[in-house]
């Protein structure tokens, strides 16, 4: 008797730690991941394909980046104007900037921007589309297909929860992408096809943007079909972590807890300070020390083991001096073997180089870096 009563009570302490232990419950598929190292701290059903809503102009945003200046100018074509769904309030013949277009893209979800933005860029949706599946391969995302730029419901446009946060990781890396996805309000200006001017204003539809500590971005998505979609991400001192939901009637409190789990259990490894010795430049009699520029410090989750490497990437330095201070080359950070970021490594004295300089490794700091992963 005395032994059922104790399982009882033990269960009824348990209890409540199991349910403050579940995350995502209305999701179909959900990933929390690490933006610094790519690191999932959390996940549900992450690999499985599903729709993705206008989640899907995350990677429209990035082709776009890449393939345009944005004080380029496009012409709104009948077709992009007619577009069904959100919109950014485009008209036929409008001449607006790329700039503008993609504020419009990500703010109001204008699913008639995707559709100028992939015009003008390849010709057509579907041209645009192919661009946007070998970009997410480059990436990564081998579960991911896009057959359009706004998300809307067709056949064989599917992610996963995973995939999509290995995108948005890679996007938040480019500043531009970073500002627009942030953007509480713009104001966009505009000449009409009959030659006057105007403009319009876009108000970010992201509600985390004013309710969750330290957010900057990233995309809400929607349709009847493939449910509430939602991309986050949030950055507190030093840390980043990226939240991504499927089909999730509960999005924006499911985030919110998704988030304060990351940073609940966040911890700061020291990879590189200032100064750190990286390696040696020798030239005849005269040498110098390769050193970081600057402090990087890596966010981890848990108290498992995280293997850090520091990895120098110096160029061909023959013949080629240096002044104290000046910029030698970089170092690239890998947490567990993927790249977390890289600092700069420069010169800590003058160097009069010869017509043969020989870059050699710093064994002490090899030295240290191996005792910090042990410790």
């Amino acid at each position: 008797m005395k032994r059922i009563v104790l399982l009882i009570v033990s269960a009824l302490l348990l209890a409540p730690q199991s349910f403050a232990a579940a995350y995502a419950d209305a999701a179909g598929s959900a990933c929390l991941m690490n933006a610094v190292t790519g690191e999932v701290v959390f996940e549900k059903n992450s690999g499985e394909r599903l729709p993705m809503a206008s989640t899907t102009k995350i990677m429209t945003l990035l082709a776009a980046l890449k393939n345009t200046s944005q004080d380029e100018v496009v012409t709104v074509s009948a077709a992009a104007a007619a577009t069904e769904g959100s919109s950014a309030y485009i008209e036929t013949g409008m001449r607006i900037t790329m700039e503008a277009l993609e504020y419009g893209l990500m703010l109001n979800s204008g699913n008639d921007a995707a559709v100028a933005i992939a015009e003008y860029i390849s010709g057509d949706c579907g041209s645009f589309a192919d661009e946007m599946n070998k970009l997410a391969k480059e990436i990564g995302a081998e579960n991911t297909q896009f057959m359009n730029p706004n998300g809307l419901d067709q056949e064989g446009h599917y992610t996963t929860a995973y995939d999509l946060a290995l995108i948005t990781r890679y996007a938040m890396r480019d500043e531009c992408f970073r500002r627009i996805v942030s953007a509480k309000i713009y104001t966009a200006g505009f000449v009409r096809a009959d030659g006057t001017e105007g403009s319009m204003e876009y108000i970010n539809h992201n509600k985390l943007l004013g309710t969750l500590e330290g957010c900057t971005g990233v995309k809400t998505g929607y349709t009847k079909a493939d449910g509430r979609c939602l991309v986050s991400a949030a950055q507190r001192d030093g840390a980043e972590y990226i939240a991504v939901t499927l089909n999730d009637s509960n999005d924006w409190n499911e985030h919110r807890e998704l988030m304060e789990l990351a940073f609940s259990d966040c911890r700061l490894i020291n990879a590189v300070s200032a100064g750190d010795c990286l390696g040696h430049a020798v030239s005849g009699q005269s040498s110098c020390d390769l050193v970081a520029a600057e402090d990087f410090n890596i966010p981890v989750n848990g108290e498992g083991y995280h293997n850090i490497d520091i990895v120098p990437h110096i160029p061909d330095m023959d013949g080629v001096p240096l002044n104290k201070g000046e910029k030698a080359g970089s170092a690239e950070i890998l947490c567990n073997g993927r790249s977390a970021g890289s600092v700069d490594v420069v010169a800590k004295n003058d160097f009069a180089a010869g017509t043969r300089t020989d870059i050699r490794p710093c064994f002490m700091f090899t030295i240290l870096t191996l005792i910090k992963n042990i410790l």
